[in-house]
């Protein structure tokens, strides 16, 4: 009963914070917007301590990238370090991701889980997304909530020229040399609230000072000629500023019936397939849009909270459900894929969607990284 009263409570506070809203007298958003206001006074205080030094940074000894946002949740920081690690690479510089590993069940300060070849734990273990990187197999993975002690055992067992930060702009405590603010196009400061009564970890003006680069995902076409970006870029004057697209591509495919051999290997393949879809992601409505987008027949979509982990009972509802609509196929997210276990029996074929990010100009970013990296080599 107890469980139940905060799940729902759970899905009310996440939902208000999504929400464009103005608080009544006595009611749970007002309770949240002074909690919020606590949050602000806090998070600013602390930026302010660290840019007058009171507290000190740490310092790793190779270059260190931070990909972050200033919006809790669903930017798409982990894509961008997948590709910012394959830009580097491809630029001759050894890498290594370095994540916090959030819900990661990891005991000691740091934990190695990928040598860009052999994967070394599980989701469980390690957290969704450094797994999800992981079997990747492209590049070293480790995790760490003391991120300069995780630096320090990629340094000693990598050697490596550059360290990623996924999801690091918060974490102040490790100096960094390039910090890349990523922003949604569509919400980029989500209600403008703070946490728990919006999503806003610190204001555009708190980041302002630390971002070296401006980094637009899920971008439209048509942003009423870029309105939403210049309504941005007046908290970030002068900042280089890019525009990058999510790209759906095929992960993986489980065919249920063996006896078929006709395997999908491109999204356009699932173009007008009826599916039923379940995710468990910080935005599950992007999930939604970008199938309808991609032409897919959407019957039914189930929601899990973000980082959730799936049981018994939630396979047997997507399954049910699949069979119970006559769909073609059951579609998920990557990260998704990497929390369930791979001998589920599914009833329908179980196609896993990856997201790619694509840069509008990607030779324009790379002039920029690279500019950049000289500046540090000097």
């Amino acid at each position: 009963m107890f469980e139940k009263i905060l799940n729902k409570l759970e899905k009310r506070v996440t939902y208000i914070s999504n929400q464009d809203y103005k608080p009544g007298m006595f009611s749970l958003e007002r309770f949240l917007a002074v909690l919020s206001n606590c949050y602000g006074l806090a998070a600013g205080l602390r930026v302010r301590l660290y840019e007058k030094e009171f507290i000190k940074q740490r310092k790793l000894p190779c270059v260190v990238i931070s990909i972050g946002n200033i919006v809790a949740g669903g930017a798409g920081k982990t894509p961008m370090a997948i590709y910012l690690a394959g830009l580097l690479k491809e630029m001759g510089k050894k890498v290594v991701v370095i994540s916090r590993g959030y819900k990661g069940k990891y005991k000691d300060n740091s934990l190695i889980v990928s040598d860009g070849n052999q994967v070394f734990s599980g989701a469980g273990d390690s957290g969704d997304e450094p797994y999800m990187m992981a079997k990747r197999g492209a590049f070293p993975v480790v995790v760490g909530k003391d991120r300069f002690k995780a630096g320090i055992k990629a340094i000693n067992t990598f050697n490596p020229d550059v360290i990623i930060l996924d999801d690091g702009f918060q974490h102040l405590k490790l100096k960094r040399d390039i910090d890349l603010l990523l922003l949604d196009h569509l919400h980029p400061f989500g209600n403008k609230r703070f946490l728990p009564a919006g999503r806003l970890r610190e204001t555009p003006g708190m980041s302002a000072k630390r971002s070296d680069a401006i980094i637009f995902t899920r971008s439209r076409t048509n942003d009423e000629k870029g309105r939403t970006i210049k309504e941005v870029l007046k908290f970030y004057p002068g900042c280089p500023w890019f525009k990058t697209f999510h790209e759906p591509f095929i992960y993986k495919h489980i065919i249920h019936d063996q006896n078929l051999r006709n395997r999908i290997t491109d999204i356009s393949m699932l173009k007008g397939k009826k599916a039923v879809l379940f995710s468990g992601i910080a935005k599950n409505q992007s999930f939604y849009h970008t199938m309808k987008e991609s032409g897919i027949n959407v019957l039914d979509h189930l929601e899990f909270k973000d980082h959730y982990r799936y049981k018994k009972p939630d396979v047997s509802l997507i399954n049910k459900t699949a069979e119970k609509v006559f769909a073609d196929v059951i579609l998920t997210t990557e990260k998704d894929w990497a929390k369930l276990d791979s001998n589920i029996e599914w009833k329908k074929d179980l196609v896993v969607v990856g997201i790619n990010i694509c840069f509008q100009d990607p030779e324009r970013f790379r002039a920029f990284l690279n500019k950049k990296l000289k500046t540090y080599n000097e």
